[in-house]
């Protein structure tokens, strides 16, 4: 029993020990420091701009990263995945380059990162609430960069919200770029080709794990959702390199270290950057559902840009939402060497995408 005892202490020291460490270095590691650009010679790049931006929206703080080699440059508004994911300090890890040729609008709507609030409740966090900011985020940066539009850009679950923009407020965009447009039933997109992955490298976890939720029954798939359904769908996703990206086999070693570890915000700020996902993805917003029929049309150019290997939000259904939306241009680009973030998988791809449709 003592001897238990004592095995039980030395784990438990250990354990508070590397804690200790984590919080320590990730203190450390980041004071909310935005890096700036900086010429040949070692000086602030003339008409850069990289700086946090607070501003109040209905009495609720947006906070935003505002960041762009020249001012001169088209501007970009960028709406996180998740819901409730901000993505900025991502560019810390990957080489993206779209700062090069956009003055991006890294905007954390509230509830989510920089606008994380603990006041905030999930039903406060709506649709039509996070429209409503998203054209006075737009009007701000209108006015801030002297421009009569700007070009909107969204990422997995903030497509939702971006889609929707692009439909009620089309006057304040050039186009929409949508990449990884969440659309339909993803359980039901995604189950074929992960069963015939899993089968092929004969995985009988992986099969089990998206079995237990989703059967065929009739000729036709069925979902059955319980509270472990989206943590099986994403440990199978992870396995089969239909995740983040193609590479990536563990969200807690590439996704929550780095975070933690990231210069770009405080200790406090990578605290609340948890507590917002978490309270986001309980949201009102986070029930919105994008459908494959029957979207209203939209009156600017949409350019869907998704991972060949995206079963986060599958391809192949926002193969069927290109198909069916209506648009006056609407373009598909499919990169056969990502999964769920093109961006920062193909960077240099998808910007020569992107560039193309500047006006």
């Amino acid at each position: 029993m003592k001897k238990t005892m004592k095995i039980l202490i030395i784990t438990l020291l250990v354990i508070a020990a590397i804690s200790a460490v984590f919080i320590v270095s990730a203190a450390i590691s980041g004071q909310g420091v935005i890096e700036k650009f900086y010429d040949e010679n070692g000086r602030e790049l003339d008409g850069s701009v990289s700086e946090r931006v607070n501003i109040k929206i209905g009495g609720r703080k947006n906070g935003m990263i505002i960041r762009g080699k020249s001012t001169d440059n088209p501007v970009l508004l960028f709406i996180s995945g998740g819901p409730g994911v901000p993505q900025y300090w991502l560019n810390q890890y990957y080489d993206n380059r779209i700062e090069d040729y956009f003055t991006v609008c890294w905007w954390d709507y509230y509830g989510e990162g920089l606008s994380y609030s603990s006041q905030l409740k999930p039903g406060d966090i709506t649709l039509d609430e996070l429209e409503k900011n998203a054209v006075e985020v737009a009007e701000y940066l209108k006015k801030r960069f002297s421009k009569d539009r700007i070009y909107l850009m969204a990422h997995s679950g903030g497509t939702r919200l971006g889609l929707s923009i692009a439909q009620d407020y089309p006057e304040n965009f050039y186009c929409y770029f949508a990449m990884s447009q969440a659309a339909g039933e993803r359980h039901i997109y995604g189950y074929e080709y992960l069963k015939n992955y899993f089968e092929n490298e004969n995985n009988k976890k992986g099969l089990d794990l998206i079995n237990r939720h989703v059967r065929e029954e009739n000729g036709q798939l069925t979902v059955y959702n319980d509270k472990n359904i989206e943590s099986d769908w994403e440990k199978a996703l992870l396995m089969s390199g239909c995740a983040t990206t193609r590479k990536m086999r563990s969200d807690a070693l590439e996704i929550f270290f780095p975070q933690m570890y990231s210069h770009c915000y405080t200790l406090t700020e990578k605290i609340n950057f948890w507590k917002g996902k978490k309270l986001c993805q309980n949201s009102a917003y986070s029930d919105v559902h994008v459908s494959i029929e029957n979207e209203p049309p939209v009156s600017i150019p949409v350019y869907f840009l998704s991972g060949r290997y995206d079963y986060t939000c599958p391809v192949n259904a926002v193969e069927d939402l290109y198909k069916n939306i209506d648009a006056p241009v609407k373009e598909m680009h499919i990169f056969e060497n990502s999964a769920h973030s093109p961006l920062w998988e193909e960077n240099e791809a998808v910007l020569e995408v992107m560039k193309s449709y500047v006006k």
